[in-house]
């Protein structure tokens, strides 16, 4: 059976002053994740040395979504993600991901590798990798283009986004009068603010992504 298996870090956390409150703040962002995707959690986020992670999902779940959740819980550090698809070998312990490994884990750890080799001058912390490597390769891409957009935002726009995120809003098409009401803004408004950022943009990077790796599940199994 094929599982999406995340591994990551907080950037940089062993040079922060505060690095014991970040690292519990840390805990209560990976129970919150635990909890409002408990339906597509397989093994739980679990801290496995620091402030090093990683749990293990199904492959229905929207992952793009989950890390965007996480890094909005975590502002302002940053968190660096290594996405892997495939299988797992091990027994699976539903309440804590240490101990589990097999190829979904060795993707995701050399998804780690690709961004350090390539993180677009700091710009880019996630990465993916299957075993299909043109795949990963355009998955990547998508990525790094999803992430440009994102790094050139204002306040504004980035709250735009986060309310979107909090309201569980994550395509290209959704009901912008109600979102307006939400933010407090004339739909004229929002509307500006959704060109000027490329939020749609954005998402249509990220749900493409996600339809490759589905696509290549689904030529898997025939």
């Amino acid at each position: 059976m094929t599982y999406i298996a995340i591994i990551g870090d907080v950037i940089d956390s062993k040079s922060l002053e505060n690095r014991y409150d970040v690292q519990n703040s840390f805990k209560a962002c990976l129970q919150l994740i635990n909890e409002k995707y408990k339906e597509e959690v397989v093994s739980k986020f679990s801290l496995t040395l620091g402030d090093e992670f990683q749990g293990l999902l199904s492959t229905q779940v929207n992952i793009f979504q989950v890390i965007d959740d996480m890094n909005m819980m975590m502002k302002p550090y940053q968190i660096r993600f290594g996405i892997g698809l495939g299988e797992i070998l091990t027994d699976i312990n539903p309440d804590i991901s240490i101990g589990a490994d097999g190829p979904a884990y060795w993707n995701a750890r050399e998804a780690i590798n690709y961004i350090h080799e390539k993180n677009d001058y700091g710009q880019n912390h996630l990465a993916f990798q299957s075993d299909n490597i043109l795949i990963s390769k355009i998955i990547n891409s998508l990525l790094a283009a999803g992430e440009a957009i994102k790094n050139n935002w204002v306040t504004s726009q980035q709250e735009v986004f986060e309310t979107m995120l909090s309201e569980n809003i994550y395509a290209e098409d959704f009901n912008q009068t109600l979102l307006a009401k939400k933010l407090d803004l004339d739909p004229s408004a929002l509307s500006k603010r959704l060109k000027s950022s490329s939020i749609k943009v954005y998402f249509r990077t990220r749900l493409t992504a996600r339809d490759l790796y589905q696509q290549e599940l689904e030529e898997g199994t025939k």
